[in-house]
């Protein structure tokens, strides 16, 4: 951690980390009601599932637009700001997808609700400007664990609350309590030090690597439905690569590039995007891939035809593992190191993989599902405090933007591969046969072990203060709270 690290100069921090605590777990809870939420959805305003996935597709897509953004304006403007933007966008998001009366605008709630997973990033800001490296270890396990507890908490009080009150309390309640979050926030939370803040925000950088992240998931949601070899999908696969390799020649010649490419060429900073990519990978693998075991009827041998609020509930005991995890990671990483903390989490997650391939029994399901939670708490808390401890002070926002883009986008393919696997060996009666559950859990298991070699040739946390090549990563030029 450099010297611009503040411990003890902060004359709120127990109440500005307990308000950040409150605004990111109900932003979470708002996220997450999508996902049990959309066959209603669609029941309420008439429409097909397929153009129900619209209200999906839009969280996604603000999402990709807005987190690398939202972390760099974090950097240079300074992270309070910037928090108190986003989330006055969140809140009009909810409140519009709350009393929506038409499927548009519904769709445009859901767009500006994307916005609060910018908010992960500017949090990290937050939490690197106002405590200790070693406070930070623990901090960042405890934000990870309000991440998932508030993602579980949308996910299965959504349909309670919308079977028997409505629709639009189920986004009016926890948009309120955002609306909570941030007023709390904004009392005790103090101003950035605003002279102090150096850069600027590239905005051909922002909007060059936008245009990429989004050709990216584009192409990720055309091998979806017309295949991965599909000249669609092969297409717009160039297209992001020929995209990346433009703004990326961009942002090494600009003087205050959007994303430091230096950065990424040191090995704390690439691996920490490569184990994200991995242990995203991998969880998205599993997750998807144990629902649908679940929902398989019993006479399969190995599913257990179980219904939806049932397998809402089974997937909490993986939501309780992670919450669980994530605290206990960040103090462990205050004994043990990070690296040891990244290393245990990518294990858990190929164990979780290798022990899906055999499992039929509820209870082998279920320790799928606790070591899934366990890896993917324990990674994410690892390469979220390696990432912000290690980049430059100005550089924090967009660096952790970067792995929650990695992570995303890792989780998005390997649910991708997992669900092409299913439907590739699925019987004429619909049913699919449990070899590819085995296959694929596999592969989620094999991918793992990848990130599992990367985790352990990571440097150690001594060794990734270093000094930076680009003039824009002074570290002198950091906003601080005091």
């Amino acid at each position: 951690m450099t010297t611009e690290s503040i411990s003890g100069n902060q004359p709120r921090p127990v109440a500005t980390i307990a308000s950040l605590t409150l605004l990111i777990a109900a932003v979470a809870a708002l996220e997450s009601i999508i996902v049990p939420a959309l066959p209603l959805i669609q029941r309420d305003f008439g429409v097909t599932a397929d153009v129900g996935a619209l209200a999906s597709v839009a969280l996604t897509l603000s999402t990709v637009l807005v987190t690398p953004m939202a972390g760099r304006i974090a950097d240079v403007y300074g992270a309070r700001p910037t928090l108190l933007a986003i989330t006055t966008i969140v809140v009009l998001g909810g409140s519009v997808s709350a009393l929506a009366t038409i499927f548009p605008l519904f769709v445009l709630g859901q767009f500006l609700q994307g916005f609060g997973l910018g908010l992960l990033p500017v949090s990290f800001v937050v939490l690197r400007r106002t405590l200790s490296s070693d406070r930070l270890k623990t901090a960042t396990g405890l934000l990870g664990a309000v991440v998932v507890a508030g993602g579980a908490l949308g996910v299965v009080l959504a349909g309670p609350v919308a079977e028997n009150v409505s629709r639009s309390a189920m986004y009016a309640v926890p948009t309120a309590f955002v609306l909570l979050g941030a007023i709390a926030f904004a009392v005790s939370a103090p101003r950035d030090h605003m002279s102090n803040v150096g850069g600027r925000l590239d905005w051909p950088g922002a909007g060059g690597l936008a245009l990429g992240l989004l050709t990216l998931t584009a192409w990720l949601a055309s091998a979806s439905s017309n295949g991965w070899g599909a000249p669609t999908s092969m297409l717009l696969l160039l297209a992001s690569a020929a995209v990346f390799t433009i703004w990326a020649r961009y942002q090494s010649r600009t003087t205050e590039p959007m994303v430091d490419l230096t950065m990424m060429r040191h090995r704390s900073m690439w691996s920490a995007v490569v184990v994200g990519v991995v242990f995203g990978f991998t969880y998205g693998a599993v997750v998807y891939l144990l629902p649908q075991q679940l929902a398989v009827p019993e006479e399969s041998g190995f599913g257990r035809g179980a219904s939806t609020s049932a397998i809402g509930f089974l997937l909490c005991v993986g939501y309780g593992a992670a919450v669980i995890a994530s605290v206990i990671s960040g103090k462990l990483a205050q004994r043990v190191g990070t690296k040891a903390i990244a290393v245990a989490g990518v294990a858990f997650l190929g164990l979780s993989g290798a022990v899906g391939v055999f499992a039929t029994t509820m209870w082998q399901i279920v320790a799928v599902l606790i070591l899934a939670g366990t890896g993917v708490a324990a990674a994410s808390t690892a390469v979220f405090v390696i990432s912000a401890d290690s980049a430059p002070a100005d550089r924090v926002g967009v660096t952790t933007a970067i792995v929650t883009i990695a992570r995303s986008l890792g989780s998005a393919v390997g649910t991708q591969i997992a669900a092409g696997i299913i439907a590739s060996a699925t019987s004429s009666g619909g049913l699919p046969q449990h070899s590819a559950f085995a296959t694929a859990f596999g592969v989620a298991a094999i991918v793992a072990i990848v990130g599992l070699v990367v985790a352990v040739t990571m440097p150690k946390p001594a060794s990734t203060d270093v000094q930076w090549s680009s003039s824009s990563s002074s570290k002198s030029a950091t906003p601080r709270f005091q």
